[in-house]
């Protein structure tokens, strides 16, 4: 089978933000703390905000690292 052996880890995934809202928010993330774990953080929140704001259907809780 062709392609790069498995890892054991979540794939990566990129995007480019503005360069000025990037710097922002790096400016906000505690000092020993990765963007990416703020950046995982932040989304469990968003998704727990949405699913409080939407009690009809029964969804899991997504917990912060």
């Amino acid at each position: 089978m062709a392609g790069r052996p498995a890892t054991g880890q979540t794939p990566p995934v990129s995007f480019r933000p503005p360069p000025q809202l990037l710097k922002e928010f790096d400016a906000t993330i505690e000092e020993g703390r990765s963007r990416s774990d703020v950046l995982i953080e932040l989304m469990h929140e968003r998704i727990n905000k949405k699913q409080r704001e939407q009690p009809t259907a029964e969804q899991p809780q997504f917990e912060a690292p």
